[in-house]
């Protein structure tokens, strides 16, 4: 009885921090279409909060530097099992019976995304339950981590509660009204605290990987990023002074962005860098959100010549931002929808040049929730037009994933060793 009065208590506290997330709704005009995110329900809210509670803090007005380096490279402190072969991780379909598996064939890192909106709308659960049953199941899947020796990134890029709202970090107005970041510091805080004590099989943290605002002449970087990422890392660092906090810049994501990109004026000695590699979008993403299909892969693709080569051409961007500056790389999604003519080419090409560059990375996305990312899904008739291609569950033996897996088992060999 104790216990059960302890847990209830512990809950209605959780309760009480969050209230304050879920009041002062505010509706806009439902943002246009923009990645791979648009395909699974993303319209995540932003929630007010009274500024006067937020835990923000105000980066101070420093000179900004023109070579912000890190040396984790140089003196080998990396997290644990560097480089990572890994997969994103999600709730809708998964648990630690699947951690157990993906050990077995060498896996070495999950991308554990946390999206209370997600199962709020799919199991219709009140939006704070919903946050704290996520990081229940998060707890779990450390865990089994921690049983298997692998290591994970908490990613929390669903910013928001209520699944109802038309308002997300997508949105303009996110970005330009500071009450609307507020809850997102917040339950930054209440993440950090709940998991500041685990060991190395949580190395760090994400918050927005792909950073964008949209609107009709195409995305663009939200105003304040940086800001926004010294903010969150500050809410982190209040808890939790050691794990790794992930940095990308706008829009998307996209190795693209790294063209004559220079780091953050932030300062921490735990500061990785990444990307989301789905150049180009006209292949990776046909027929989602009723985009145009029948784009093949390797061939032109407006106007340029998409293969292997330009593949490596586009990630070396990264790669020289990494030679220049020191800090380690990590490409947290990669991925084609599986009707597209070509997408287990695609995809090995980018593997095989992320594993050139030896870039940390995690496939998108194990058990996916949404098939056309799922890699146990296949076309189910290749013998119709490409254009009417549809995709069925064929489970681990599609091409593939027994391709990934010939991948994740050179981890299998390095452990040998």
């Amino acid at each position: 009885a104790m216990t059960k009065s302890i847990s209830t208590y512990l809950f209605s506290l959780g309760f009480v921090l969050l209230l304050p997330l879920m009041c002062m709704q505010k509706k806009a005009t439902t943002p246009s279409e923009g990645t791979h995110e648009s395909s699974t329900s993303n319209t995540t809210p932003v929630v007010e909060q009274p500024s006067t509670n937020a835990p923000i803090e105000t980066p101070k007005n420093e000179p900004p530097v023109t070579k912000q380096t890190n040396d984790a490279l140089a003196t080998g402190n990396l997290p644990k099992n560097w480089p990572w072969r890994g997969v994103s991780f999600q709730s809708i379909n998964s648990d630690t019976n699947d951690i157990s598996y993906l050990a077995g064939i060498g896996v070495n890192f999950v991308r554990i995304e946390v999206k209370p909106s997600i199962r709020a709308k799919k199991t219709n659960t009140p939006p704070v339950k919903s946050f704290y049953d996520e990081l229940a199941w998060a707890e779990r899947i450390l865990n089994a981590c921690k049983k298997n020796g692998m290591t994970a990134i908490i990613a929390f890029n669903f910013l928001v509660l209520d699944p109802n709202s038309e308002v997300n970090d997508k949105s303009a107005e996110f970005w330009t009204k500071k009450s609307f970041q507020d809850s997102t510091f917040r339950m930054v805080e209440i993440i950090a605290n709940k998991f500041k004590n685990r060991g190395d099989e949580l190395t760090g943290y994400e918050v927005i990987g792909e950073p964008a605002v949209k609107s009709p002449g195409g995305a663009r970087v939200p105003p304040g990023i940086e800001a926004f990422y010294q903010n969150a890392l500050n809410s982190i660092r209040k808890y939790d002074k050691e794990r790794w906090f992930l940095l990308s810049p706008g829009p998307w994501g996209t190795p693209a962005n790294y063209k004559g990109f220079k780091p953050y004026n932030i300062k921490d000695k735990h500061l990785m860098y990444g990307a989301h590699m789905y150049l180009p979008d006209e292949f990776t993403h046909q027929g989602v959100r009723k985009r145009d299909k029948n784009v093949t892969y390797p061939g032109k693709i407006k106007g340029d010549n998409w293969n292997i080569d330009l593949i490596e051409n586009r990630l070396n961007l990264i790669k020289k931002f990494e030679t220049e500056y020191g800090y380690p790389i990590y490409i947290g999604e990669y991925q084609a929808a599986r009707w597209s003519p070509g997408a287990d080419l695609w995809v090995k090409d980018v593997c095989k040049t992320l594993e050139k560059l030896n870039f940390s990375w995690s496939l998108f996305a194990y058990k996916a929730g949404t098939e056309c990312w799922d890699p146990y899904y296949e076309v189910a008739d290749r013998s119709i037009p490409a254009e009417k291609w549809t995709i069925k569950n064929v489970g681990p033996t599609t091409p593939l994933w027994q391709y990934m897996i010939s991948i994740y088992s050179k981890n299998l060999k390095t452990k040998k060793e």
